[in-house]
């Protein structure tokens, strides 16, 4: 397939600023009936679910699934190459991010993060985590499952940096298991170390602009088996989601099965 014109991407730029619109609409008219924590109920992670998975789409993102994402409250850690890692996730599944405070300032996509439920930490801070998995229980013992990234910054994808442990506290607090789920991209039947990493420097608008231009690509997503709490400590936790996510990355390979449109009612889709 050629690669998009840059007629194509304007264009696609434009119907992604309608989708922000939309979502801004989303959270007044929820936020005004149902209160402002409307994203944990149901019906809202519903929502939200289906607003991203419709925003997948804007960006081009064929997402893949291999494995079942858990059903119940739990903690979910991938390794991190993108900010559409985020997208990939929450179309999946509905979940509730925990993310560096940095992306509160971010035009627009902070606002609406904050707005949705992300829970927002500052690294670096022994006040602050402990505050945060103070948070993180809270909204767990509710049933949601939460979605952090352990390495701490994004890399190419080609391996997985050192998990940090301090977050993994949660799953032994709150009783719930650890889901790993490692994220691989793929353009035209190959790895992407390209297009999707969003790393050191980059500049939003501009990789914004080249992912529109490429038109299309593929988001593998592998839930992998989950990793029951109070079994091991923070640390063993952190090191074998870690050692699981590698060995996948290892072998990844791309599934080559289309995206069903009915994901986002089902929450996920098996593939073999």
């Amino acid at each position: 397939m050629k690669s998009f014109s840059h007629v194509t991407a304007f264009i696609r730029l434009l119907w992604l600023g309608l989708h922000f619109l939309h979502g801004f609409a989303i959270v007044i008219f929820n936020r005004t009936r149902c209160g402002k924590e409307w994203f944990y109920t149901e019906k809202g992670a519903k929502i939200v679910q289906h607003w991203m998975w419709r925003g997948s789409r804007v960006l081009g993102l064929n997402i893949q699934v291999s494995g079942v994402p858990y059903s119940k409250s739990a903690v979910l850690v991938s390794n991190h190459i993108s900010w559409l890692d985020i997208v990939a996730i929450a179309a999946t599944t509905p979940v509730t991010f925990v993310s560096k405070s940095d992306l509160r300032h971010w035009p627009i996509v902070g606002v609406l993060a904050e707005s949705t439920g992300t829970v927002f930490i500052k690294r670096g801070s022994l006040l602050a985590v402990n505050k945060t998995l103070s948070h993180i229980n809270e909204i767990m013992v509710s049933g949601r499952k939460m979605v952090f990234f352990p390495e701490g910054t994004t890399t190419i994808g080609e391996k997985v940096n050192k998990f940090n442990s301090a977050l993994f506290e949660s799953s032994n607090r709150a009783n719930s298991p650890v889901q790993p789920i490692a994220i691989s991209y793929f353009h035209k039947g190959n790895p992407d170390r390209d297009i999707a990493p969003y790393v050191d420097d980059d500049h939003f608008v501009l990789h914004l602009w080249n992912l529109f231009r490429v038109g299309k690509l593929d988001v593998q997503l592998d839930f992998l088996d989950e990793i029951s709490a109070n079994t091991y400590s923070r640390q063993e936790l952190a090191l074998r989601s870690q050692e699981r996510i590698a060995e996948i990355l290892e072998t990844s390979v791309m599934i080559n099965e289309d995206y069903p449109v009915e994901v986002y009612e089902a929450g996920y889709v098996v593939t073999s």
